[in-house]
């Protein structure tokens, strides 16, 4: 895992995104999952910050990880592509992420790789 750290309202942002990103194709997978399990146990959320993020608007999660510095929000893209590529990509999730990154402004910053 990266040196990275992240408030407990960034984690619920991030938990946002990622749920987010299993139901954007609207089938949810064991491999979806197990990324989606791995990345909350790096980044240490504890049960109350996944509840919360649950929860969070996807709209009101986007403006938390727009605020991010273009280290936090590159993790978070990486974060994003894990979960795409734990069952391959499909179109559904190509776009949702193509939205994540215009409207956090990851499209206009450099140096971020998201290939895993």
């Amino acid at each position: 895992m990266s040196n990275v750290n992240f408030s407990d309202f960034e984690k619920q942002a991030i938990v946002s995104l990622i749920i987010e990103m299993i139901n954007s194709d609207r089938v949810i997978t064991i491999e979806e999952m197990y990324a989606s399990n791995a990345i909350n146990a790096e980044l240490g959320i504890t049960e109350e910050v996944f509840r919360a993020g649950m929860a969070l608007d996807f709209d009101y999660a986007i403006e938390l990880v727009k605020k991010m510095d273009t280290q936090r929000k590159c993790f978070v893209a990486q974060q994003l592509v894990r979960v795409m590529d734990a069952d391959g990509a499909d179109d559904a999730e190509l776009n949702l992420f193509e939205e994540i990154g215009r409207r956090i402004g990851l499209d206009k910053e450099l140096g971020c790789d998201t290939e895993q």
